[in-house]
């Protein structure tokens, strides 16, 4: 029974986690939405009245104002001086959030985009056998810091210090194994294929 609520607490904490940026990313959009169409109210008036795909003409010039400030947005997040100052913020502020950049590496993994900060996969033992744990950083030569996620909600977990010797490297990306987890363990045969 109480692998059943944690199974359950797990996966409605995960739940928590994925929406609250959805819905954070709604509202900046809909507040955005809501200034950008104030600002375009004067420049469309002198239009005629026109609906394209049950849209006012307002509301597509607004549409069209909020993805050419997104692909603006996104071509200056690439500049090294927008990377130095989301660094700093990282470094110094979210930092500080727990699991920022763990949530952050699985995030991008999730969209597909290529991270330099993607954590190495490997196996631990545990009392129930080995497991997926994700390498954080060297403690000294024979120690390292090893996040162990829970199944089936990744965002949760363990911190332990393992020993050098008892880490098991697997050749697999950070993205597969969070699947896996997720999945509680279904598609490990092939990904583990002669690898252990």
């Amino acid at each position: 029974m109480k692998s059943i609520l944690k199974i359950v607490k797990a996966t409605f904490l995960g739940g928590i986690i994925f929406l609250v940026p959805l819905v954070v990313l709604l509202i900046v959009l809909e507040k955005g939405y809501g200034i950008v169409q104030k600002t375009t109210l004067p420049l469309v008036s002198a239009l005629p009245k026109v609906s394209v795909l049950g849209l006012a003409l307002q509301e597509l010039v607004g549409l069209l104002i909020i993805i050419l400030i997104c692909l603006v947005a996104g071509l200056l997040a690439r500049t090294a001086a927008a990377e130095k100052v989301v660094q700093k913020l990282e470094d110094g502020i979210l930092s500080f959030v727990p699991g920022y950049s763990f949530m952050k590496s699985m995030n991008e993994n999730i969209l597909g985009l290529e991270s330099k900060d993607d954590l190495k996969v490997i196996l631990v033992p545990t009392d129930a056998g080995l497991q997926f744990a994700f390498l954080i950083e060297p403690v000294s030569d024979d120690k390292f810091t090893v996040f162990i996620p829970d199944a089936p909600n990744p965002w949760s977990g363990s911190v332990v210090f393992v020993d050098k010797k008892d880490i098991t490297e697997i050749d697999i990306t950070q993205k597969q194994a969070l699947a896996c987890i997720r999945k509680l363990g279904y598609g490990s045969e092939e990904l583990l294929k002669n690898k252990l």
